[in-house]
């Protein structure tokens, strides 16, 4: 049993179609399956809608005309795919993470070991025909509590992050062991073996090196969620490709996310957290700090960037750490350095943390700086 329901858009109904439930007995055959249909009666056009109308009597809830419809084959409300109510959706899946990788996916051939770890190894592997770098926690550490939080830890923040100067997570393996972090693979390597192999990089090569470290940091800075890097370190600043056209800050293992008030908040944190030569001195003292840490392991960076070699590299990493938090900083002996590339590193690894500029602030400084330098032809990224 089915009805046309008939409108006549911005016109009064005639008497004879003020109804707008009338039956034609000979039309629903031609408009069958049909939302809606355009019917001429005496040179006027009516938009003409199929309608159930068991559909409407549930909806109105008259019981007794619902009884009375279903007995003549009244189809019930929406069966037939009428517009008063979308198709019936499919129940969802169980419920699970559109990150999870099957471990299965992942192709170890022709693997190599690209980096190691006190809990896990880095190893580039291929996932549905893409190289990618796997971060895989250690089998005898797999049931280790601390460690298992520690890699959820890092799986849960590295999904929120999105930007080009960060290394792009893929996905991870939780439900199965060994458990496993995958991200984009970049083929250029770090930034501490480029450094190792360039030594000095020119002036205006270091400001570009460092503005794509300072975009990345300036992103996860960025209130009210902040993330502090807390190991920030050439070993964890990547470079795109062989070029070294861009970089991309990475490894967020120890990565803290925390929420903030405001600008001045100071978080409860201490410990020794992060590589020794590039520790700001509050961590190195167990006080509480900020994520102006971040600034100053960026401060260290670009010392060496700019020097060649790592920051007090006549000291042993635990001594340079003890003699920076004791107020002394590298020296710089390279020639030619400008006034403003100087001041911005000293301002950077300030002893005040209030000193220290942000990395919005950085980034317009850098800015600034380039504009007086020779370009590099080949660094046309962001330019």
């Amino acid at each position: 049993m089915k009805w046309l329901r008939i409108v006549r858009p911005q016109v009064q109904f005639p008497a004879k179609t003020k109804n707008t439930r009338r039956f034609f007995p000979s039309v629903p055959a031609l408009v069958d399956r049909v939302t809606w249909y355009l019917l001429l009666v005496g040179g006027v056009r009516y938009f003409v809608e199929l309608v159930e109308p068991l559909a409407d009597a549930e909806g109105a809830k008259k019981h007794g005309m619902i009884e009375l419809l279903k007995s003549y084959g009244g189809l019930s409300y929406g069966q037939d795919g009428s517009h008063f109510e979308p198709r019936a959706v499919p129940p969802p899946l169980p419920k699970k993470c559109d990150w999870e990788i099957d471990p299965t996916e992942l192709d170890f051939s022709n693997s190599a070991i690209i980096g190691k770890g006190s809990f896990g190894e880095i190893i580039k592997a291929c996932w549905r025909g893409t190289p990618v770098a796997v971060k895989r926690i250690l089998p005898n550490l797999s049931d280790d509590q601390l460690v298992i939080q520690d890699f959820r830890h890092e799986v849960n923040l590295l999904v929120k992050l999105r930007h080009p100067n960060v290394v792009q997570f893929l996905g991870a393996v939780t439900e199965k062991k060994p458990l496993m972090l995958i991200t984009e693979y970049l083929r250029g390597g770090d930034l501490h073996q480029y450094l190792k192999g360039k030594g000095a990089l020119s002036p205006s090569t270091a400001v570009n090196f460092a503005l794509d470290i300072a975009r990345g940091l300036a992103y996860l800075h960025n209130e009210p969620n902040v993330v502090i890097h807390r190991d920030l370190k050439p070993r964890n600043v990547l470079l795109v490709n062989s070029s070294a056209d861009h970089l991309k800050v990475g490894d967020f293992g120890l990565s803290k996310l925390i929420r903030v008030q405001n600008s001045h908040d100071v978080y409860k944190m201490t410990g020794e957290t992060g590589s020794y030569r590039y520790m700001a001195p509050e961590v190195f003292k167990h006080r509480k700090y900020d994520k102006k840490v971040d600034v100053f392991s960026f401060a260290m960076i670009f010392y060496e960037m700019l020097e060649g070699d790592p920051p007090l590299s006549h000291y042993e990493p635990y001594e340079a750490a003890k003699y920076v938090a004791e107020g002394h900083r590298p020296m710089f002996r390279v020639k030619g350095l400008t006034p403003e590339l100087k001041e911005l590193v000293e301002q950077c690894w300030a002893k005040d943390v209030n000193k220290r500029p942000s990395f919005l602030e950085i980034l317009k400084t850098l800015e600034k700086i380039k504009l007086g330098l020779p370009s590099d032809n080949h660094w046309n990224i962001f330019t």
